[in-house]
Order: C-alpha cells, then sequence, then structure tokens
C-alpha cells in the first residue's frame, strides 16, 4: 500500500524516470553482450568430458563421465547440468544389478546443488540427506563432509547462520585428517559469507583471508576469484568502497572470460550493492537489471528474487514508485515460493524425518548389535564349556601321568635305599667279622701277653734266686739260660707293638667321633675308651697300658664323670654303642 501511494504522488514525474530506465536498459544491453559469446571460451576441460560422454563404451564409464561434466557446467550452462545429471540418473537405476551407490551419491548431490540455485531448499536438502546415508553406511566420512558443506549453503540461504556455520566447521573438522586442502579452504570461503551476514565482520575476514591463503598454495584460481568476490562484499559492509569496486569489476571479467554465468550474475548483484550504497542509483539500477537478466536466463531463482527486490529499492529512490510496486510484486512472487512458511515447514519436516530414519536406524543397528552379542556370548558360553572338559581331561589325564611317574620314583628310591641298606647290612657283618677274629687275635696276644709276663717275673725271681746261690762257673751257664729266655721275651715284646696297630685299626674314626662328642676327654682317657670297646678287662688294660690297677681305675671314673654316666648304667656297655 506505501508503494501505491507513492505512485499517485508521483505520477507527474512519470516522463522524466522513463527517459532514465530508457538510458538504464541502452547501458545494460552493452554490458550483456559479452553473454552471448559464453560460448567461445569453453576450456579444454569441458571438452575432454564431452568426448568422454560421447565416447563411453560401458553405461558406468558413460555415468561417471556425466556426473563429472555437469559438475563442470555449474558455471557454464545450468540447465545443461539438469539435462546431464537426469541422464546419469536414468542409467543408474536402469542397471540389472544393484546401482552403483557412489555413483548414485554423487547424482543426488548434483541434484542437491542444481535445486540449491534454483531456491527449491527443501528439495535441496532431501537430495543431501539421501546422499549423506549412502556415504555414512559406506564410511565414505570424505563425501560425508562434502555434504555438510552443501547442507550448510542451503540453511546459510535460508538465514540459519548458525546452523550453517556449525556445519562447515564440522567440515573442515572432517577434511582436516585428509589434508584436503580444496575442501578446507572452501568451508572457511563460505562460513566467511555466513559470518558477513549475519554481521560477523571480523570474524567473516578471518574466514575470508585463511580461504584465499588455502587456494593460493594449491594454485586454485577459480576459487581465489569467488573469495575475491566475497571480499568484495565485506569491504562494501566494511566502506572500503574503493577496494570493493576494483574487486567487483576485477570478478565481473575473470567470469566473463571463464564463462562462469552464475559467478557473473553474483559479481553483477554486488558492484549493484556498491553504487547503491555510495547512492549511485542509476549505475546501481544498471547491475541490477544485468544480474536479473542472467539469473532469469539460468532460473537461478533465489538471485531472480534479490534482483527484484533491489529494482524495486532502486525505483523508489529515484521517485519511480510504479516500477517500485511492480518489482516489488515480482519479488514477493519469487521470494513467497523460497521462504514461504510451507517450505520452511517441508525442511523441518525432511529434518525431523531424517533425524527419526536415523533413530531407527540406530535402533535396528543396536538390536542387530544386540543379537549378534547374544549369539557370541552363547558360543563363547559353549566354547568354554568344552574347553573346560578338554582341560579336565588333560588335568586329569596329567595328574595320572604324575602319580604314575611318583610311584614309579618312589618304588625306584625304595629299591635304591633297600639295596643300600643291604649293602650296608652286608658291610656292616663283614665289619664285625673282621672285629670279632681282631678281637680273638687281640685275647690271644693278651693271653700270650700275659703268660709273657708271668714268665719274666718268675725269670727274675729264678734270677735271684740263682745268682745269690751259685758260684761264678755255674753263673755263666745260668746267664746262657737266661739270654735265650730273654730272646723269648723280645719277640713277645714284637708281638705287643703289632697288637697296638691292630687296636688302632680297629678303632679307626672311633676317636674322632668321641672328639666330636666329648672334647673334654684327654689323649689317655680315649685310648682307654678304644680298649674298652674291645671289650677288654682291667687286667689286660693293665699290661697294655703298662699302668697299675689303681691307675686304670682312676681313669675309668674321670670317664664315666665326663660322659655322665649314672650309677646303673655300664661304662663298657655305653662306649660299644656309640
Amino acid at each position: 500500500m506505501i508503494f501505491l501511494v507513492c505512485v499517485f504522488k508521483s505520477i507527474f514525474k512519470t516522463l522524466l524516470v522513463s527517459l532514465c530506465i530508457m538510458n538504464h536498459y541502452f547501458i545494460s544491453f552493452f554490458l550483456l553482450l559479452p553473454l552471448f559469446s559464453l560460448a567461445q571460451g569453453v576450456d579444454s576441460t569441458l571438452v575432454r568430458l564431452q568426448k568422454e560422454v560421447k565416447l563411453a563404451q560401458t553405461d558406468s564409464i558413460k555415468i561417471n563421465a556425466l556426473l563429472a561434466l555437469a559438475e563442470v557446467q555449474y558455471d557454464r550452462d545450468f540447465s545443461m547440468t539438469e539435462q546431464l545429471v537426469d541422464e546419469a540418473l536414468q542409467l543408474i537405476y536402469a542397471a540389472n544389478e544393484k546401482p552403483n551407490q557412489q555413483q548414485l551419491a554423487k547424482a543426488y548431490v548434483v541434484k542437491g546443488v542444481i535445486n540449491r540455485r534454483e531456491a527449491n531448499h527443501a528439495e535441496a536438502l532431501d537430495y543431501y540427506f539421501k546422499a549423506k546415508e549412502i556415504y555414512e553406511s559406506e564410511n565414505d566420512s570424505l563425501h560425508v563432509s562434502d555434504v555438510y558443506h552443501n547442507m550448510a549453503m542451503v540453511y546459510r540461504h535460508q538465514d540459519a547462520h548458525d546452523k550453517a556455520i556449525s556445519l562447515y566447521k564440522k567440515s573442515i573438522k572432517i577434511k582436516e585428517p585428509f589434508k584436503d586442502t580444496h575442501g578446507i579452504a572452501a568451508g572457511y570461503n563460505m562460513m566467511g559469507v555466513s559470518y558477513r551476514q549475519s554481521k560477523k565482520l571480523d570474524s567473516a575476514l578471518i574466514c575470508y583471508k585463511e580461504a584465499k591463503s588455502l587456494f593460493i598454495t594449491i594454485n586454485s584460481n577459480d576459487d581465489v576469484q569467488r573469495v575475491n568476490n566475497n571480499l568484495g562484499a565485506l569491504y562494501r559492509e566494511l566502506g572500503n568502497i574503493n577496494e570493493a569496486i576494483k574487486l567487483g569489476f576485477e570478478n565481473v571479467k575473470y567470469a566473463k572470460k571463464h564463462n562462469r554465468a552464475y559467478s557473473l550474475c553474483t559479481a553483477y548483484y554486488n558492484i549493484s550493492n556498491i553504487y547503491k550504497r555510495t547512492k549511485e542509483f542509476d549505475k546501481s539500477l544498471i547491475y541490477a537489471d544485468s544480474s536479473l537478466y542472467i539469473a532469469n536466463r539460468e532460473k537461478f531463482r533465489e538471485r531472480i528474487a534479490k534482483a527484484y527486490l533491489r529494482k524495486s529499492y532502486l525505483f523508489a529512490q529515484i521517485g519511480n514508485y510504479k516500477g517500485a510496486y511492480n518489482n516489488y510484486r515480482m519479488f514477493n512472487r519469487h521470494s513467497d515460493s523460497i521462504f514461504n512458511i510451507e517450505n520452511v515447514k517441508k525442511i523441518q519436516a525432511l529434518e525431523l524425518n531424517y533425524k527419526f530414519n536415523q533413530e531407527k536406524l540406530a535402533d535396528s543397528l543396536a538390536f542387530a548389535q544386540e543379537k549378534r552379542e547374544v549369539a557370541l556370548l552363547a558360543e563363547a558360553e559353549k566354547s568354554k564349556k568344552w574347553l573346560y572338559f578338554i582341560l579336565f581331561i588333560i588335568t586329569a589325564v596329567g595328574a595320572i601321568i604324575i602319580a604314575m611317574q611318583v610311584r614309579r620314583n618312589y618304588k625306584s628310591k625304595a629299591s635304591i635305599i633297600a639295596e643300600k641298606l643291604e649293602k650296608e647290612k652286608a658291610q656292616k657283618e663283614l665289619l664285625d667279622q673282621k672285629i670279632i677274629v681282631k678281637e680273638e687275635e687281640i685275647k690271644r696276644l693278651v693271653a700270650d701277653n700275659t703268660m709273657r709276663l708271668n714268665f719274666k717275673e718268675e725269670l727274675l725271681n729264678q734270677l735271684k734266686k740263682e745268682l745269690a746261690e751259685k758260684k761264678p762257673e755255674e753263673l755263666r751257664a745260668s746267664l746262657t739260660s737266661l739270654t735265650k729266655e730273654l730272646k723269648s721275651q723280645i719277640g713277645t715284646e714284637g708281638k705287643l707293638t703289632s697288637l697296638q696297630h691292630k687296636i688302632s685299626d680297629i678303632n679307626q674314626g672311633f676317636d674322632t667321633k668321641l672328639l666330636k662328642l666329648y672334647p673334654q676327654l684327654t689323649k689317655t682317657e680315649r685310648e682307654v675308651c678304644a680298649l674298652l670297646r674291645l671289650n677288654l678287662s682291667i687286667k689286660e688294660i693293665m699290661t697294655i697300658r703298662n699302668a697299675s690297677q689303681d691307675a686304670i681305675k682312676s681313669v675309668r671314673y674321670r670317664i664315666r664323670k665326663k660322659l655322665g654316666l649314672s650309677a646303673k648304667e655300664e661304662l663298657e656297655q655305653f662306649i660299644q654303642s656309640l
């Protein structure tokens, strides 16, 4: 209604404004002349892909070539892009076997881009969600990040900048481990647009600079120019008009040179914005009209709506309120199809449906996982039972083998011990026999020695008697007889020496043992103990030791005391038991 009032108030200005409009269209005609020669700059990539489509020998090769060609045609011939991707989809669906999921997902992404540029945002999101599901099912995280980027651009066009920025960041984070420099730079570039449109200009400038730096490192001139396009809009917001104008015309020149229809449409619109800010409304109207021409031809619906809105504002500023009203009506007609409530509801329904499907898929996967885990647990329990049974058998067999081995070792040791005892018993018996023989021999020697002693006493008494009574002549004969008897006695003494050696042999080791057990015993006492061990009488010991009876008894007393024997214990028996 405001525009109608303005129109009635300014009827008298109509002729003057009509003249300005004629002038404006005349200038626009010359600005749009280069568009008629866009086909002349077709690059080698386009030619190569067109050739690949024609020469493709299999459907799979042709599908890949069609999709690649469709991507190249985004900025050159937008209507051709849709034809190419539709042809690719027909070939994918016509496959007898299961459609190639990677090709199908890529076709969905291309369809999403087409619908986004045509401002069919709900349809664009639908295609992106389908592509994302395929890439996620194949664990293709790099392509999932590309889908996040494209979804963010849809939300940006819906002015949902917070959601868009969140998706750009998620896309960049996924790409960083893959070192996808181009994808990361593109994310920063588009994130800068969202920051700029939400009036966070410092953040936008940081993003643009980061994007431009990354694109320069990989020599991507097309993308550097796209960043410059966005920088021009940012400089305009910052009030740096000269730099904004400079970048704006550089972008127009680059877009014309490389046949970029969408980029040229955007560049004209940005220049129109700059002249609007400087209040050069006639110039602003010229570039807005140029942007509208390309948008109508390529069916860039969002750009069409923005161009009509811009023209409505500019006509009002120059006093052409009728033109302003008509352009505003055109803006409403196009913007309603883009930004109406039904469209928003459709997008929200798509999001909810996708989340529901994701939750349903997650639940089914969780159920399948749980079922698989239960089966694995059952299998594990079954395996454990068999394992326990096998371990039990192995343990039982091992125990039997060990028991048999222990029993055999025990028998072997018992046999060895028995054999050793038998040998020791035989050795002891042999030793006892030797001792008995030696004891008998000693007794004979002792008895012989006793006899010799008695003989010496008798001889001594006889000698005394004869020496006292006989004459010298008789004395010589007696001495001769006595000499013979003494020689016999010497022989007996030799036998006594032999007796001492035999006693030492029999008591070999006994003296050491006695010294160890009773170190308080003297040498004489130990020697008497050795003779007592041979079961000799006191009289026999007296003869061997050449000692008196009292001396031997005194030694026996001292031995009993040091051995700690009671009056009831026999000394000889105790010594023989050692």
